[in-house]
């Protein structure tokens, strides 16, 4: 099997290709990490990214908001 063949099967079978999957989950985990009160920059290479700019573009995409908005947005939240 090759890369392509994987991507292929894996879109059809979760309707997404596998870096927006990736992606995704990256995000999710960052996201849990600002709740939890790690810094932005703890969050962002805790979850896997590696460069700081492309973080902040994929985060604002994916949530629809910065992850510092999101962060003082969750932190005022009870835990």
């Amino acid at each position: 099997m090759n890369s392509t063949y994987i991507s292929r099967r894996f879109k059809k079978h979760t309707g997404l290709t596998l870096r927006s999957y990736i992606v995704d989950r990256r995000i999710a985990l960052a996201k849990s990490y600002l709740c939890e009160g790690l810094s932005i920059t703890e969050a962002c290479y805790q979850s896997g990214f590696s460069d700081y700019a492309n973080f902040i573009r994929s985060f604002t995409k994916t949530v629809g908001i910065s992850p510092g908005r999101f962060a003082k947005k969750n932190a005022s939240l009870p835990q």
